[in-house]
């Protein structure tokens, strides 16, 4: 097709505004396990994929049997009473006024700190988000 008869591309999906994004509701994924450390902190271990390049040199090599890989996180004491208002009830919003309130953080500091971590979260496949 000539490049001036293509189709325009689809417009990009519609990005939730500050309001909706704090309303939003993580929940933990079921198949991450919690233990307890010393001094209550926790530490979070969930399986990861390799990357595909990454695992189809490593399974030439032999150095790798397909099985997904495990990995450890361990969260430091404001990760942890994050992760412990993760249930899938509480808004971002909640969890952003409760943190505010426990460490006397101002209360925009408290979400952008909350949203970052719950993205880093997300990204590591940790939690889903309900709307």
């Amino acid at each position: 097709m000539w490049p001036w008869k293509r189709k325009p591309p689809p417009p990009a999906p519609e990005e939730p505004g500050r309001e909706e994004r704090l309303a939003m509701r993580p929940a933990r994924n079921r198949m991450v396990r919690e233990e307890r450390l010393e001094g209550g902190l926790a530490r979070l271990t969930y399986l990861s994929a390799y990357r595909p390049w990454f695992a189809g040199l490593a399974r030439r090599m032999g150095a790798w049997d397909g099985r997904p890989l495990q990995k450890k996180l361990e969260l430091d004491e404001l990760g942890t009473f994050c992760w412990d208002l993760i249930d899938g009830e509480r808004t971002v919003k909640d969890m952003a006024l409760a943190l505010g309130e426990r460490y006397g953080v101002p209360a925009r500091e408290a979400e952008l700190s909350v949203a970052a971590f719950l993205r880093e979260l997300g990204r590591r496949g940790l939690i889903g988000v309900r709307e």
